[in-house]
Formats: C-alpha cells, structure tokens, sequence
C-alpha cells in the first residue's frame, strides 16, 4: 500500500506531477471523467483529484490506474487543509468552468457528481 501525504507540500508536488502527466498525456489523462474529487491549487491555478493526490510521490506510473487505491483515505487526509465547496459558494461555478475546461481539452468530461475542494 501507498503512503498517504501528511503535509500540504507533498499534495502541491503531486497536483503539479497530476498537471505535468496530463499534458505528456500519460495514461491518467483516460481516467479524468472517473474522478469526483478534485483539489484546487490556487497558488498553482491547478486541480488535481483525491485519488492521486492524497498519496505520497504519486506519478502516473504509480497509479496504476488506481488499482489498490481508495480516494476515501486519502480523503481523510486532505480534509486537514480543504474545504468542499458548495454549489452556492460564489467560487464554485468559475472554479466548476475552468476544470469542465481542463476536461475538454484531454476530451473528456465532469461526471456528474464532481465535488471541488479549495483551501480552508
């Protein structure tokens, strides 16, 4: 089993390597329309989901599509530094556009039930 993170440093690395594999268009980028949490990096501009993020030094290559991963513990973790947001947030719908956009770019889209997390 993978690590999970324990500090905010480790999430950014990994949103940055998440952003990174997506434009190499490694094998995560076939995943994008699965994932329901994603995380916000302000100071990055990027969003990254729950499920790769929430691990230590994750990388495409390690993900392995997933296998042997649970977003709900590393959803335990990210809680410590994230809030969801909720639909009448006033940053939920500009924050809700710009990932629909990094979707559309790799073709793929939202799934329905998507929850975007930012900062506390």
């Amino acid at each position: 089993m993978t690590d999970l993170v324990n500090e905010y440093a480790e999430v950014v690395e990994n949103v940055k390597q998440f952003n990174d594999d997506l434009e190499a268009g490694k094998d995560v980028t076939e995943q994008l329309s699965q994932f329901k949490h994603w995380y916000y990096i302000s100071e990055l501009d990027m969003f990254g989901p729950s499920k790769f993020i929430g691990y230590k030094g994750m990388t495409s290559e390690d993900y392995h599509k997933g296998d042997g991963k649970d977003g709900r513990d590393t959803e335990k973790m990210l809680v410590l530094w994230f809030v969801q947001l909720s639909e009448e947030d006033t940053r939920y719908t500009p924050l809700l556009i710009k990932l629909n956009e990094v979707l559309h770019v790799h073709k793929k889209s939202l799934r329905k039930n998507a929850k975007i997390h930012v900062l506390k």
